[in-house]
């Protein structure tokens, strides 16, 4: 039986931002990263201990295991989803909400992406800057190099990751290395 505050922890580490639902529809508890999305930008103290989330996305999530979410006082280019798990803490049924912000673009790591596939440097750059939505004649045109050399990394990182094609590579990246939008900025 998982301690609801080392389970938040755990998913704080992961970089899950993480909501603790009772079966009885109340917001237990929520992580860091959860607080941070849910909570952003609303200085007003007493918001802030409030529900943050609609009664009806409160009963959709003890229901339904992905979906969206309301938050009672949303930002404008706020785009959150939900998925949704049961689990045992405390001795009590709980709903975990994981919550994934649309609007924030994960960045993989370079580094761990070579010493998993075994990419070289440049490899793993392009495998980086491709995650990220950077068209290869971009990526070109930054690195001053032709298409044609970017192209021959990439195939080379497809067969060093068993993979065949840009939205496939990109996939796996997703799911293999994902770190905050800040953890590769000095590659």
């Amino acid at each position: 039986m998982p301690d609801k505050y080392a389970l938040l922890n755990v998913l704080d580490k992961v970089g899950s931002a993480a909501v603790l639902i009772s079966i009885r529809a109340k917001t237990i508890d929520c992580n860091v990263l959860a607080r941070q999305i849910v909570v952003d930008g609303n200085h007003d103290v007493a918001a802030a201990t409030a529900e943050p989330f609609t009664a009806r996305m409160i009963n959709n999530a003890l229901t339904e295991p992905f979906g969206t979410v309301e938050l009672e006082r949303p930002r404008s280019d706020q785009r959150l989803v939900f998925q949704a798990m049961d689990i045992t803490a405390m001795g009590e049924a709980h709903r975990l909400l994981i919550l994934i912000d649309l609007s924030v673009r994960s960045q993989v790591c370079a580094p761990a992406l070579e010493k998993i596939f075994g990419l070289t440097v440049a490899e793993g750059r392009l495998a980086a800057e491709l995650s990220r939505g950077v068209p290869l004649a971009t990526i070109a045109q930054s690195r001053n190099v032709s298409i044609a050399t970017l192209r021959t990394q990439l195939a080379s990182i497809f067969a060093k990751t068993g993979t065949s094609r840009q939205p496939e590579l990109v996939a796996l990246l997703a799911r293999v290395c994902q770190f905050s939008p800040t953890s590769d900025v000095a590659r």
